[in-house]
């Protein structure tokens, strides 16, 4: 939690712009979603989009359900799994007078980014976890958001891992 609570301070103090209580972010692969309730328990950002491994992003779901109770999470928490669900659950927090919200995608369908009014992207530690198409992937969903809208993106991760499989992901090599 430390090394979140570090990226929320570095980031705010380099791109103040790309935080408010109504900006909407994305954190990529959140572990028990701490990045997530940072940005939210800050007042940093009114709606996360959260992208991760169908498994992964049960337990962060889990943890959120924790930190803001069984009710605020029922109306505040939506899983969308296609573009007609997520451009729902966008068109509805447009209306929510400031509450906070949560878009959960599951990593299978991080296209779907494409569709979001994101401000800023944080990636910690899980990008090294990918093949690199994968991570490629990423990159094309936030080329296209930039197209649309001014975005950020903060990426720490290993400067080189090897995978199981033997395959090697370096930080350099990611399609900057």
């Amino acid at each position: 939690v430390l090394r979140q609570v570090l990226t929320l301070s570095f980031t705010k103090h380099m791109s103040r712009d790309s935080f408010s209580p109504q900006a909407t972010l994305c954190v990529i692969g959140d572990g028990f979603a701490s990045l997530t309730v940072l940005l939210l328990a800050s007042g940093s950002a009114g709606r996360v989009v959260l992208v991760n491994l169908t498994k992964t992003l049960l337990v962060d779901l889990w943890y959120l359900r924790l930190w803001m109770g069984a009710d605020e999470f029922e109306g505040a928490v939506n899983l969308v799994t296609d573009a007609e669900g997520l451009h729902q659950v966008l068109a509805a927090g447009e209306d929510s007078n400031g509450r906070r919200s949560v878009v959960a995608i599951q990593a299978e369908h991080h296209a779907l980014l494409r569709h979001c009014p994101i401000g800023m992207t944080f990636n910690v530690v899980s990008m090294q976890e990918m093949d690199p198409p994968v991570i490629a992937g990423y990159f094309d969903d936030l080329r296209a958001i930039v197209g649309k809208r001014p975005t950020s993106f903060y990426c720490c991760n290993r400067e080189e891992k090897m995978l199981p499989d033997g395959t090697v992901t370096r930080f350099a090599n990611y399609p900057w």
